[in-house]
């Protein structure tokens, strides 16, 4: 359609006005879009309310199959959140998200061996902890910092600069940063917590452990509770009075009486995401762990990672989920 045809066009729809070539275009776009929905508002209303009932559908039936089936659930969605969000960037081509994926995957890859090893070094569920800590707590500043520039954009603190459309776009991909690689670290050390207690034979996902656990020795780490872990050179289950006491370290015991090393056990509960004893699976009150502000902010950094999983993992399954329905129905 020439510019000449495009404005008797527009004039026939609309008498008297004037417009830009790009605004014409624009207006001649939208009315050839409602020409080809026009007499569709059944069908319309009919993909509303399967929309709607699927949404309402979703908490409940994610609740369920977590409780049913935790292994599918957890592959499911560790498995979406690690695979879309970089298919995504590659295909839009930002390769510096790619860059930063492929960087943090290698070394959660070496971490994952570790934990998955058999036997298991003693001191590898430490380090497996402290490495997810560490991950957790930069990943929580990230997206915290994040925040905080995008507040100044909000308020325009700095008008010139934080009024920008980068400056902006900056803010919005820190925050997501923090709370994207956040979200896979606390998954991640899920994984490996329940594979390092089942290697070690104490505690399984039943709940049922698989031998009995010695006096003096965390379950956990499988070293004796008169010492550190770090200053195990064994395969651990060894005697107190076989290592230095330099190594030792403060111990935690729990309400149903099992003793663990400190670490060990905040690493477990705080970390690693578990409201169970590690042995006996009776529940822990987590309030006992919370002994600086980090810990006590932890609860709406928590929310927000889920909220972040529903945008990266659920909502692109429920939009697949959706079309596959209207495709069945007819509806597309």
């Amino acid at each position: 359609m020439g510019a000449s045809e495009q404005a008797a066009y527009i004039s026939s729809l609309h008498p008297g006005w004037s417009l830009a070539a790009e605004d014409m275009q624009r207006e001649i776009d939208r009315e050839i879009y409602k020409q080809q929905h026009q007499g569709h508002e059944g069908k319309h209303t009919i993909m509303f309310l399967i929309f709607v009932c699927v949404l309402a559908m979703l908490p409940t039936t994610v609740q369920y199959w977590r409780r049913r089936h935790l292994t599918s659930y957890r592959l499911v969605s560790i498995g979406s959140i690690c695979l879309i969000p970089p298919y995504f960037a590659l295909g839009n081509g930002y390769l510096r998200f790619v860059t930063v994926w492929m960087v943090y995957a290698l070394a959660n890859t070496y971490v994952l061996y570790l934990a998955t090893r058999k036997p298991l070094y003693p001191r590898t569920p430490r380090r497996v902890y402290q490495w997810f800590a560490l991950i957790n707590k930069t990943s929580y500043a990230v997206s915290v910092g994040g925040f905080v520039l995008f507040v100044l954009c909000f308020f325009n603190v700095a008008p010139g600069m934080t009024d920008s459309e980068s400056f902006v776009t900056g803010c919005l991909s820190i925050m997501f940063y923090g709370l994207y690689f956040g979200l896979i670290s606390r998954d991640l050390v899920t994984l490996c917590a329940d594979k390092m207690a089942a290697t070690l034979g104490f505690s399984t996902g039943d709940g049922l452990p698989t031998k009995r656990l010695p006096h003096g020795v965390c379950c956990i780490c499988g070293d004796g509770l008169g010492f550190s872990s770090e200053g195990s050179t064994g395969g651990g289950l060894l005697s107190t009075k076989e290592h230095s006491s330099e190594f030792t370290e403060p111990t935690h015991e729990l309400d149903c009486r099992h003793e663990f090393h400190s670490t060990c056990i905040r690493g477990w509960c705080v970390i690693g995401k578990k409201d169970v004893c590690p042995f006996c699976r009776e529940k822990v009150d987590l309030t006992a762990f919370r002994r600086n502000p980090w810990d006590r902010q932890e609860l709406f950094y928590v929310t927000a990672l889920e909220y972040m999983r529903f945008i990266i993992s659920w909502q692109p399954l429920l939009l697949l989920l959706l079309t596959g329905i209207f495709w069945v129905l007819g509806l597309d």
